[in-house]
């Protein structure tokens, strides 16, 4: 992709940072959004909240297969203007990415979910929502606020016995089902009884195992099918529970009360406090409010450019970023731990009312 394209005016004096992000093909959307949360933090736009005001250059690598990978960060590498390196995206490019930024010596940041991804060595960073990272978070709510204790899971298993939580029942689905009659039935022990009211036939479903929260860990599409099937089948006082996938507005559009008091996490939420400046700025710019993925690389960028700010060494870059703490970011107070994890208190969010808020403690 032409830097031309975003405005960018390369020159040989300003500091740079390097882009790594699927560009072309299925994940071209994913890298142009986190794309869009980068250039905003270098100010590309006019907008000086991610540089203190400073000119910084953006080299964007795109990487849409793996065998793109060693070359791009060869190049980042071997550029004395690049303090650092934002992403890349998928497993598949995020592992070779890693490997490589290390030999290298390049402080990389990635956002990618790849387990394991920082083991690549001291100068491989992560600031990304993870699974591990939302099932702790769910758990932790459930537990507390929401004081449920057993739960029934539509595929797969989930960090809730460490809370004292017991899955009771669970049950699966094969991708694409439209019809989940027959699953939320056997997953909630339905008993059907027929009875006669003159010559019409009266159906009456009683459901026999009991819990107090349903975890779905998909996306909202299939989320706002089965809602409505656990009225259908008289299943009451269950709180629907899922990851970031469902903070989309179409959740409540397509399901609407049927997920009223659904509860969900994500690592940002665009109306939150700590999100006001950046989504104000980036529907400006961009004329819609930012998702996670934009929020998260333009956090990244923002603490990349934040350790560089002191001077481009790079030795000096990864150990300012490794005593990164509590930095301001749009998705919250963030840290580094031990192990170079971002971490950060996630949001916790619900639908009220008709509209997707922070749930209360």
């Amino acid at each position: 992709m032409e830097k031309a394209a975003y405005g960018l005016k390369p020159q040989a004096d300003l500091p740079a940072i390097g882009v790594l992000l699927p560009l072309k093909g299925d994940y071209a959307s994913f890298g142009e959004d986190a794309l869009s949360g980068v250039l905003m933090a270098a100010g590309v736009f006019g907008d000086s909240q991610g540089t203190g005001g400073a000119e910084v250059d953006v080299i964007v690598k795109d990487i849409t297969d793996a065998s793109s990978v060693w070359s791009a960060v060869a190049e980042l590498a071997s550029n004395k203007r690049v303090v650092g390196a934002i992403g890349p995206l998928m497993s598949s490019t995020a592992a070779e990415a890693a490997r490589h930024a290390q030999t290298q010596k390049l402080p990389l940041i990635t956002l990618s979910q790849k387990d394991g991804i920082t083991d690549a060595g001291d100068y491989v960073f992560r600031n990304f929502l993870t699974s591990e990272d939302q099932a702790r978070a769910l758990a932790d709510y459930a537990a507390g606020p929401m004081a449920a204790r057993r739960f029934a899971i539509l595929h797969p298993q989930a960090a809730v016995k460490a809370k004292g939580g017991v899955v009771v029942r669970k049950a699966s689905y094969p991708q694409g089902t439209m019809d989940f009659s027959e699953t939320i039935k056997r997953l909630f022990g339905v008993q059907v009884n027929e009875r006669m009211e003159g010559r019409r036939k009266i159906r009456e479903f009683n459901p026999t195992i009991k819990v107090d929260a349903l975890f779905i860990p998909d996306s909202h599409e299939p989320v706002a099918l089965i809602a409505p099937y656990l009225d259908y089948y008289n299943v009451k006082g269950v709180r629907l529970m899922g990851p970031n996938v469902w903070n989309s507005p179409r959740l409540v559009d397509l399901a609407g009360k049927n997920v009223e008091g659904a509860v969900f996490v994500d690592g940002f939420f665009a109306a939150g406090e700590s999100a006001e400046g950046f989504s104000r700025s980036y529907g400006s710019v961009f004329g819609h409010a930012p998702g996670t993925l934009s929020a998260q690389a333009f956090d990244a960028a923002r603490m990349l450019l934040n350790a560089a700010s002191v001077d481009a060494d790079r030795d000096g870059v990864k150990e300012r970023l490794r005593s990164t703490k509590e930095f301001r970011g749009a998705t919250g107070d963030i840290s580094f731990n031990s192990k170079r994890e971002a971490r950060k208190k996630l949001f916790i969010l619900t639908v009220e009312g008709g509209r997707i808020v922070e749930a209360g403690n």
